[in-house]
Protein backbone atom coordinates (compact mmCIF):
# COMPACT_ATOMS: atom_id res chain seq x y z
CA UNK A 1 0.00 0.00 0.00
CA UNK A 2 1.36 3.31 -1.11
CA UNK A 3 0.69 6.10 1.37
CA UNK A 4 1.69 9.33 -0.31
CA UNK A 5 0.14 12.36 1.32
CA UNK A 6 -1.89 14.55 -1.07
CA UNK A 7 -1.34 18.26 -1.08
CA UNK A 8 -3.95 20.75 -2.12
CA UNK A 9 -3.19 23.04 -5.02
CA UNK A 10 -3.13 26.60 -3.74
CA UNK A 11 -2.13 28.30 -6.99
CA UNK A 12 -4.61 29.68 -9.49
CA UNK A 13 -3.95 29.09 -13.15
CA UNK A 14 -4.40 32.56 -14.66
CA UNK A 15 -3.36 31.73 -18.21
CA UNK A 16 -6.91 31.19 -19.45
CA UNK A 17 -8.10 34.29 -17.58
CA UNK A 18 -5.43 36.42 -19.29
CA UNK A 19 -6.34 34.96 -22.69
CA UNK A 20 -10.02 35.81 -22.29
CA UNK A 21 -9.18 39.30 -21.03
CA UNK A 22 -6.94 40.04 -24.00
CA UNK A 23 -9.57 38.83 -26.47
CA UNK A 24 -12.20 41.05 -24.84
CA UNK A 25 -9.81 44.00 -24.89
CA UNK A 26 -9.19 43.55 -28.62
CA UNK A 27 -12.93 43.30 -29.31
CA UNK A 28 -13.63 46.52 -27.40
CA UNK A 29 -10.76 48.33 -29.13
CA UNK A 30 -12.16 47.41 -32.53
CA UNK A 31 -15.83 48.15 -31.81
CA UNK A 32 -15.58 51.34 -29.74
CA UNK A 33 -14.76 53.69 -32.66
CA UNK A 34 -17.67 52.24 -34.62
CA UNK A 35 -20.08 53.02 -31.80
CA UNK A 36 -19.09 56.70 -31.72
CA UNK A 37 -19.57 57.46 -35.38
CA UNK A 38 -23.35 57.36 -35.62
CA UNK A 39 -24.47 58.84 -38.93
CA UNK A 40 -21.76 59.02 -41.57
CA UNK A 41 -20.92 62.56 -42.75
CA UNK A 42 -17.83 64.08 -44.29
CA UNK A 43 -16.84 66.83 -41.91
CA UNK A 44 -14.92 69.89 -43.08
CA UNK A 45 -11.30 70.14 -41.96
CA UNK A 46 -10.02 72.70 -39.44
CA UNK A 47 -7.04 73.10 -37.13
CA UNK A 48 -9.03 74.05 -34.02
CA UNK A 49 -8.99 72.10 -30.75
CA UNK A 50 -11.68 69.53 -30.03
CA UNK A 51 -14.56 70.21 -27.64
CA UNK A 52 -15.86 67.75 -25.05
CA UNK A 53 -19.47 66.78 -25.67
CA UNK A 54 -20.58 65.21 -22.40
CA UNK A 55 -23.33 67.75 -21.62
CA UNK A 56 -24.06 68.68 -25.23
CA UNK A 57 -26.64 67.44 -27.70
CA UNK A 58 -25.19 66.39 -31.06
CA UNK A 59 -27.15 67.29 -34.19
CA UNK A 60 -26.07 65.79 -37.53
CA UNK A 61 -26.94 67.35 -40.89
CA UNK A 62 -26.43 64.99 -43.83
CA UNK A 63 -25.65 65.90 -47.46
CA UNK A 64 -29.33 65.93 -48.37
CA UNK A 65 -29.95 68.45 -45.51
CA UNK A 66 -31.82 65.93 -43.34
CA UNK A 67 -31.39 66.59 -39.63
CA UNK A 68 -30.70 63.82 -37.11
CA UNK A 69 -30.45 63.77 -33.33
CA UNK A 70 -28.59 60.59 -32.53
CA UNK A 71 -29.81 58.03 -35.08
CA UNK A 72 -33.31 59.50 -35.24
CA UNK A 73 -34.28 61.70 -38.21
CA UNK A 74 -36.07 64.86 -37.09
CA UNK A 75 -38.13 67.06 -39.43
CA UNK A 76 -36.88 70.66 -39.38
CA UNK A 77 -40.33 71.82 -38.22
CA UNK A 78 -40.08 69.63 -35.09
CA UNK A 79 -36.45 70.41 -34.30
CA UNK A 80 -37.25 73.47 -32.18
CA UNK A 81 -39.48 71.46 -29.85
CA UNK A 82 -36.84 68.69 -29.57
CA UNK A 83 -34.20 71.27 -28.67
CA UNK A 84 -36.43 72.80 -26.00
CA UNK A 85 -37.01 69.34 -24.48
CA UNK A 86 -33.26 68.68 -24.51
CA UNK A 87 -32.56 72.03 -22.81
CA UNK A 88 -35.15 71.26 -20.12
CA UNK A 89 -33.58 67.81 -19.67
CA UNK A 90 -30.24 69.42 -18.79
CA UNK A 91 -28.36 69.63 -22.08
CA UNK A 92 -26.22 72.76 -21.87
CA UNK A 93 -25.22 73.12 -25.49
CA UNK A 94 -25.48 71.84 -29.03
CA UNK A 95 -22.77 70.46 -31.30
CA UNK A 96 -23.59 70.53 -35.00
CA UNK A 97 -21.98 67.91 -37.26
CA UNK A 98 -22.72 69.11 -40.79
CA UNK A 99 -21.44 67.42 -43.93
CA UNK A 100 -19.11 69.71 -45.88
CA UNK A 101 -21.50 69.57 -48.86
CA UNK A 102 -24.46 70.91 -46.84
CA UNK A 103 -25.58 74.38 -47.94
CA UNK A 104 -24.70 77.14 -45.50
CA UNK A 105 -28.38 78.06 -45.16
CA UNK A 106 -29.27 74.65 -43.70
CA UNK A 107 -26.68 75.06 -40.95
CA UNK A 108 -27.93 78.58 -40.19
CA UNK A 109 -31.52 77.28 -39.85
CA UNK A 110 -30.38 74.77 -37.22
CA UNK A 111 -28.33 77.44 -35.43
CA UNK A 112 -31.34 79.77 -35.43
CA UNK A 113 -33.63 77.06 -34.00
CA UNK A 114 -31.07 76.33 -31.27
CA UNK A 115 -30.96 80.00 -30.26
CA UNK A 116 -34.76 80.30 -30.31
CA UNK A 117 -35.08 77.27 -28.04
CA UNK A 118 -32.89 78.93 -25.42
CA UNK A 119 -29.61 77.12 -26.07
CA UNK A 120 -26.78 79.64 -26.18
CA UNK A 121 -23.74 77.34 -26.34
CA UNK A 122 -23.46 76.12 -29.94
CA UNK A 123 -20.41 74.51 -31.55
CA UNK A 124 -19.54 73.23 -35.02
CA UNK A 125 -17.79 69.85 -35.26
CA UNK A 126 -14.91 69.47 -37.72
CA UNK A 127 -12.19 66.95 -38.53
CA UNK A 128 -8.62 67.79 -37.62
CA UNK A 129 -6.64 69.01 -40.61
CA UNK A 130 -3.39 67.02 -40.45
CA UNK A 131 -1.58 69.48 -42.74
CA UNK A 132 -1.93 72.40 -40.31
CA UNK A 133 -1.23 70.38 -37.16
CA UNK A 134 2.15 70.92 -35.56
Amino acid sequence: MNLIPRRSLSEINVTSLVDVTLVLLIIFMITSPLMQLGIQVTLPKASAKSVESKDNLTITIKKDATVHIGDKAIPLAALGAELERAREAGKKGVLIRADQAVPYGAVIKVLDLARKSGIQDVGLVTDLDERTRR
